[in-house]
């Protein structure tokens, strides 16, 4: 299979729709049946009927300890995941039109090797984040089902309202498991709305890599057509592809203010989800003065993954920020300065890359909320405030 950026982001949309998310490619490659419609439906009322008893059960459930602070937290959670998957389907139209914008612009530049990269990336990132995500919840099952077997309670991975704690029929018993495998199958929708914008965010710093060589090769050309052609002809060229490269510029920047547009709420939301939840289980591993195998494993795994998710957030978005930056060097270094300005009309490369360079040099940075940078200080800083909640805890616990 082909590493552009095309096909990367159509793979994609085709595992979107498998997950009932619907068509976000540009063009109707899966046609959204009555059925289809139909099942998408369901599923989605089935998860909100879920997490509708999760927050009953959180507020109004009489529960013990455990299983309330578990009602409290998967509520907030799933609050949380349920307003994101909304939020992609409420832009659909806006994210299928800059699925088809990205795949196109500069794809006469893309280089083999640096669509490989891209690849990769997307590919271990998300692939990573898959398993953890699993092994946190299949723990969850594991835990669950040892407590049954050993200490005959209920059998509960997320807690909802319906049934209560104290039935022990088997209709109670097979809605339980009902709801840990609509749990299990919820991911699938959670994950395309969590990975649609760490997908655009990779491709969208890779084409500055892109537009980075772009000025490297015409450098090269110059440098080589001017010692075959003459002066004048050879800066024709470089100006022309001058002009190709800042017209580029201006639609990765305008590509860059849509993913802000569209995804912000999202990876905003991923900031919060990440750093509260991160905190809730830490506190409840540093307040607990035993945890088995299953139990230790299921917290850490979930912990990792909230990480790992808000890592791939804050990393890729300083990644724009970075490679951005490099731009202006690129643009200066392009060869202009070999070109002969006693002519009039050689003069006009200098003033088209002053040009090029004064906006290249303007940071291209991602908010949370229009507030805080989403970039690599953010993730340090809200990876050491977790831990200093939860040694701090740690410490009044000894």
């Amino acid at each position: 299979m082909s590493a552009s950026t095309e096909s990367l982001l159509k793979s994609f949309c085709n595992y979107v729709y498998y997950a009932g998310a619907g068509n976000f490619w540009s063009e109707n490659i899966h046609h959204e049946s009555i059925g289809y419609k139909m099942y998408s439906f369901i599923s989605f009322a089935i998860y909100v009927t879920m997490i509708l008893l999760e927050n009953m059960a959180a507020i109004f459930g009489n529960f013990p300890e455990v299983e309330k602070k578990s009602a409290i937290m998967f509520s907030a959670i799933h609050d949380i995941i349920i307003i994101k998957m909304f939020v992609m389907l409420y832009h659909k139209n806006s994210i299928k039109k800059l699925n088809y914008e990205m795949s196109f612009v500069m794809k006469d530049i893309e280089e083999e090797s640096v669509m490989r990269k891209q690849k990769r990336k997307v590919l271990w990132g998300i692939t990573f984040y898959v398993i953890t995500v699993y092994l946190s919840l299949i723990a969850y099952g594991v835990e669950s089902f040892r407590k049954v077997l050993v200490e005959g309670t209920p059998f509960y991975t997320v807690v909802t309202y319906l049934p209560t704690y104290h039935d022990d029929s088997l209709a109670a018993s097979v809605f339980r498991v009902f709801f840990y495998v609509t749990w299990l199958y919820m991911m699938l929708p959670m994950i395309a709305a969590d990975c649609m914008p760490i997908i655009h965010v990779i491709i969208m710093a890779y084409k500055f890599i892109t537009l980075c060589h772009h000025y490297e090769k015409i450098r090269i050309a110059f440098e080589r057509n001017i010692l075959v052609l003459t002066n004048e002809a050879a800066t024709q060229i470089l100006k022309e592809g001058c002009i190709a490269g800042i017209k580029m510029h201006q639609k990765l920047k305008f590509l860059v203010e849509e993913i802000h547009r569209v995804f912000g709420i999202i990876m905003s939301l991923q900031v919060c989800e990440s750093s509260a939840v991160a905190v809730l289980l830490l506190l409840r591993l540093a307040l607990s003065s035993h945890l088995n195998l299953t139990n230790a494993f299921m917290t850490y795994t979930f912990v990792g993954s909230l990480f790992f998710l808000l890592a791939l957030n804050l990393w890729n978005a300083g990644e724009i920020t970075y490679q951005a930056s490099l731009l202006s060097d690129s643009m200066f270094f392009c060869g202009w300065h070999l070109c002969n300005m006693d002519k009039q009309s050689h003069k006009d490369i200098r003033r088209l890359v002053l040009v090029g360079c004064a906006q290249a040099q303007k940071p291209l940075i991602l908010k949370a909320f229009g507030i805080q940078d989403l970039s690599y200080n953010t993730f340090v800083s809200v990876a050491r405030m977790t831990y200093s909640i939860f040694a701090v805890f740690y410490q009044r616990r000894e």
